[in-house]
């Protein structure tokens, strides 16, 4: 087993928690316990067929892994799915967790999701489902804040379940492009995001001048000046017009020529792809720039040029306000919320839309923002800062 020694600092601030019960040695020492170490029991419903369509949650109960000595633990459920209970899928994590062990209560469809992730590893398509599949799952336990160092997974447990196609909530990433066209530089990185297009689908269009190299950063590496978490392709400076992305010692991807392209970031499947334009000039704007009820639809905060056609700027609010972007401070050409029922308020779960000339207000609460729109495309982003 790996021992790690508890600094004295730790142990004044691990006395106040309690995970399940365990008594605390004078001199605690930190073991980490082996995989299938502790049990995981499954619910009783387990005994027949689970219809997952037509049920909300299932409870698991387990044992405390034991760490030796008291501290809160983080527990997670995993599950792997095979239709001939012989070939796996890989495991596939839920987002609930908990901190109790006696009751980790997973919704339905969460499970439904990562069992339809497996069986799509395995070569299943949407028109095969609903099916019935074998499932197989575990505890993923770890302390609170070393998940990287104290990992450990309890013994499995399996159960038959029929399920519709259910895929995962996907989470929209804000994702960055630092390079030559944005100097290396984050601060000026944080003005060239991403546009997500649905599916772990982003992409940047600009006219990448000299054939400008780039890598991708997440919000969190950014920050950090993070270059190991940086995402790349495999080969510094590979200029073709597809391949396989990395984030660990990746290299500078670069333009196949000077043009404007699309460039494209399937962050599922892990690869890039370079589309080039078929228009190579676009109307040129003298300004971009945001108009709307925070000033009384009186006046323009102009936005910057980052790189050719990708315009940004960061703007605070006191009040909910309605608002729209538009170019050469005139109404001939703006963008607005399309064509749609309903209304748009931007938010940090809901920021990136097409935008339509002439469209709706766009509506933003209190607060400061980042603005970002793109005059080829139409897309818009409004994010809250964080």
């Amino acid at each position: 087993m790996k021992k790690l020694s508890i600094l004295s600092s730790m142990l004044t601030a691990l006395v106040a928690f309690t995970a399940c019960s365990t008594d605390r040695d004078e001199n605690p020492v930190l073991t980490v316990p082996t995989d299938g170490s502790f049990e995981l029991f499954a619910p009783g419903i387990t005994a027949n067929t689970i219809d997952m369509d037509n049920s909300e949650s299932m409870t698991f109960k387990a044992n405390q892994p034991n760490f030796g000595y008291t501290a809160p633990v983080i527990y997670l459920m995993e599950f792997a799915a095979s239709e001939d209970g012989n070939t796996w899928s890989s495991w596939q994590p839920t987002e609930t967790t908990n901190e109790n062990c006696q009751a980790i209560t997973v919704p339905t469809k969460e499970i439904a999701g990562a069992v339809t992730t497996g069986l799509t590893e395995l070569g299943r398509s949407e028109v095969d489902f609903p099916l019935t599949a074998h499932i197989k799952a575990r505890v993923h336990a770890f302390l609170n804040g070393m998940e990287e160092t104290t990992s450990v997974y309890s013994k499995e447990v399996q159960f038959s379940a029929t399920t519709s196609y259910v895929l995962p909530p996907v989470e929209l990433a804000k994702l960055f492009m630092v390079g030559a066209l944005t100097e290396w530089n984050k601060d000026v990185a944080i003005k060239a995001m991403f546009y997500p297009e649905g599916d772990d689908i982003y992409t940047y269009t600009t006219q990448f001048k000299n054939n400008a190299n780039l890598k991708i950063w997440t919000l969190e590496d950014l920050m950090k000046e993070n270059w190991n978490g940086a995402f790349g392709c495999v080969t510094d400076g590979d200029n073709s017009t597809s391949g396989e992305i990395v984030n660990e010692n990746a290299g500078a991807i670069v333009a196949p020529t000077s043009e404007f392209y699309t460039f494209t970031f399937d962050k599922h499947h892990m690869t890039y792809e370079w589309v080039k334009l078929e228009d190579q000039a676009p109307a040129e704007y003298e300004s971009i720039s945001v108009i709307g009820g925070f000033n009384d639809w009186g006046a323009d905060e102009d936005l910057t040029q980052v790189t050719p056609h990708n315009w940004y700027g960061k703007i605070t609010f006191a009040d909910e306000t309605e608002l729209k972007f538009r170019a050469n401070h005139d109404w001939g050409t703006n963008w607005g919320w399309g064509s749609y029922d309903g209304e748009w308020v931007a938010s940090s779960e809901d920021f990136a839309r097409i935008g339509e000339n002439g469209g709706k207000n766009l509506k933003v609460n209190a607060g400061t923002y980042h603005f970002y729109l793109n005059d080829i495309t139409n897309q818009m982003m409004i994010t809250p800062a964080e």
